[in-house]
């Protein structure tokens, strides 16, 4: 019951964050974008294959999405663990962070390479384990951990350096988010 109310707490800040980011700021509430992710539905169980339990560790899944609005200019993305560990803080718990994902896309191909610059422009910057790209869920052995995938579609490209983390995406997020979308799993060893 903790898990979920942590979650529920999890989901509501990201919700309030990308309320309040929006573009004029005035509480409007972003067009939602539709999310898909290979080998799992909305809400259900993460595939081994793109967790730290694969053989070697699993890559990213093939992640798909629509409904982005007319001025688009790039998306950004994170991917983080909603329950947080003892001692640790959100910014601890994040897999995975990308910005200047190209206007024209409408995804990212699975096993996205561990690089800072992407041939098209997509930027990726360090997840939990202060590495570059995708890291698969990771809990403690125990009870399943909920992971979220948030996309936004922006109405500008971001200027950040490729040190950047976390809470440097959020904080250059802010007035920018014309659509964003949400798509959550579970995983537990």
């Amino acid at each position: 019951m903790r898990s979920l109310t942590i979650f529920a707490a999890s989901l509501a800040m990201c919700a309030g964050a990308a309320f309040a980011q929006n573009k004029g700021g005035g509480g409007a509430i972003p067009s939602p974008l539709k999310l898909t992710v290979s080998g799992y539905s909305d809400g259900g169980d993460i595939p081994e294959k793109y967790t730290c339990a694969a053989k070697p560790p699993g890559g990213s899944p093939q992640i798909d999405w629509s409904g982005a609005p007319a001025g688009t200019m790039s998306f950004a993305l994170i991917f983080h663990d909603g329950d947080v560990h003892p001692g640790k803080t959100f910014a601890d718990v994040t897999h995975w962070i990308a910005w200047n994902i190209p206007a024209t896309a409408t995804g990212l191909p699975a096993s996205v390479a561990g690089t800072a610059d992407l041939p098209d422009g997509t930027h990726q910057g360090n997840n939990i384990a202060q590495r570059t790209g995708y890291m698969g869920p990771c809990p403690p052995p125990g009870l399943p951990h909920h992971y979220t995938l948030e996309v936004y579609a922006l109405d500008s490209k971001l200027d950040l350096p490729a040190t950047a983390g976390r809470a440097d995406l959020e904080k250059a997020l802010g007035g920018h988010i014309l659509a964003s979308g949400v798509y959550n799993g579970l995983f537990h060893r």
